[in-house]
């Protein structure tokens, strides 16, 4: 576990009442692994979960976007921001030693190929500077990062077709000169099916960012409050057991580990058993 002094905090921001759900139980996710971690909320509801967070502070503004605020009201030296829509699964404190040293840490964007990773606000960019995933966002408090926190919240404002922030923060990043970490994909794993091919050798994620969690906002499925019923049981065991196994969060790895599918017509009917299952978790379970 690492040690956190009073300058580092999380924070989340959320609005509305299909999001503050969520948000509480990330933070139940969180605490779980990291019991010292010091979080703040930023809403516009009661989230009704005593004790959970440090402070509550209600929005000043009620809108799709309330990460921005979040981060600029921050009282940390050193905030790490989470998405609601995230099951915290190992302790992702020394994101804040990054920050220690350098002014922004965050994720690549992992679905490069998708259209909104494609989208381009002013410019085109290199392809080998892609967009970052805004699900998580470690700072370090200075007038320059404010700065850019400030023309991203601008920039969103001023377009009201503009529905995702990667495509201007990646062009406000390109343009600026703070020192940017880009951390591993395991501390905002969005592509989780990627750990059914994962080895002994490879890291355990740290946060799962399970967009299907956020579904029934959207009116496509009933609410979904844990991570066994957004990926299926068999996954969820997976992860479980690679956590166990990373040398880098203490664990013993096994000689025995193997990736969770294999190759050919074992991996297909591999995949369509768990897929049944899955099917049978998330309808009954």
């Amino acid at each position: 576990m690492t040690d956190l002094d009073d300058s580092c905090g999380f924070v989340f921001g959320v609005s509305g009442e299909a999001y503050v759900p969520l948000a509480v139980n990330a933070a139940r996710s969180l605490k779980a692994v990291c019991p010292d971690a010091r979080i703040d909320l930023f809403t516009d509801l009661d989230p009704k979960a005593d004790g959970l967070f440090e402070q509550i502070h209600m929005l000043e503004r009620s809108w799709f976007r309330p990460k921005f605020e979040a981060l600029l009201r921050s009282r940390f030296s050193r905030t790490i921001y989470l998405d609601a829509d995230m099951i915290v699964v190992a302790d992702p404190g020394d994101i804040f030693e990054v920050l220690e040293r350098f002014d922004i840490a965050v994720v690549h964007n992992q679905h490069r190929n998708s259209v909104h990773a494609q989208t381009i606000w002013k410019r085109p960019l290199p392809n080998a500077f892609p967009q970052m995933n805004g699900g998580l966002i470690g700072i370090r408090k200075s007038p320059a990062v404010t700065r850019l926190v400030e023309d991203l919240q601008q920039a969103m404002l001023d377009d009201p077709d503009l529905k995702v922030d990667q495509a201007p923060m990646r062009e406000l990043l390109f343009d600026s000169d703070l020192r940017l970490a880009i951390l591993p994909p395991e501390y905002n794993l969005m592509q989780v099916r990627m750990t059914e091919v994962q080895s002994r050798k490879d890291t355990a994620p740290r946060i799962l960012h399970l967009t299907r969690l956020h579904a029934h906002a959207k009116g496509r499925e009933r609410p979904l409050t844990r991570a066994d019923q957004a990926m299926g049981p068999v996954l969820w065991w997976n992860i479980q057991r690679m956590l166990k196994n990373d040398r880098t969060l203490g664990g013993a790895p096994d000689r025995r580990f193997r990736p969770l599918v294999d190759r050919g017509v074992t991996g297909a009917l591999q995949r369509a058993w768990r897929k049944s299952l899955k099917w049978i978790w998330q309808s009954f379970g």
